[in-house]
């Protein structure tokens, strides 16, 4: 089940018009582990999490540590966001943008 952050960031990227990109809902990134992003630019290696209540649990951040930190060890940027914060999702889809359209060198 998807989120209200989830819902808004989706709505508000479509908004946004990012043609070309290849988005991935529930991208599994891992080749071994089921972990999945909620959002995902594979080309780009550019993730968003948009957190919910399972994060607020000592075990939920404890695994969201785990997860983020193989992400990143196999390159990936991640963005995360606030699900109780859905207001900002136009702010968020613009920083998803400005992350696609300067990509680290």
């Amino acid at each position: 089940m998807t989120s209200k952050g989830e819902q808004c960031l989706a709505q508000a990227l479509e908004e946004s018009q990012l043609p070309g990109w290849d988005l991935v809902r529930e991208h599994k990134f891992h080749p071994t582990r089921a972990w999945r992003f909620d959002f995902a630019w594979p080309s780009q290696r550019l993730a968003v999490e948009v957190d919910g209540r399972r994060h607020r649990t000592c075990a939920g951040q404890r695994s969201d540590c785990e997860k983020l930190n193989e992400a990143v060890r196999l390159g990936w940027r991640v963005l995360r966001f606030p699900s109780d914060q859905w207001r900002q999702a136009p702010a968020w889809a613009a920083l998803v943008l400005e992350c696609l359209c300067c990509p680290p060198s």
